[in-house]
């Protein structure tokens, strides 16, 4: 037997997950190789078109913060 975790989906090696102190409780374990419950959350495709970026960015000074991604002459156009 392995003194390291392995994961029981895909056989690979397990890394120990840390809390925000940087501790770890002895029992926390994260697969690098299957994909965790989070990373749905972390891709969410909820992103605003340019013109409804270009309305938020407009009313806010066309502020370079409130783009979203998207270049000021792209923003300008959306107007």
């Amino acid at each position: 037997m392995s003194r390291y975790a392995m994961c029981p989906d895909c056989g690979h090696r397990m890394r120990r997950v840390l809390d925000l102190w940087g501790n770890w409780d002895g029992e926390s374990y994260e697969c690098d190789y299957c994909p965790s419950e989070y990373d749905d959350e972390e891709e969410d495709d909820e992103s605003l078109d340019v013109y409804d970026a270009a309305l938020i960015w407009a009313s806010n000074g066309k502020d370079e913060d409130y783009s979203f991604g998207y270049s000021e002459d792209e923003l300008e156009d959306a107007l």
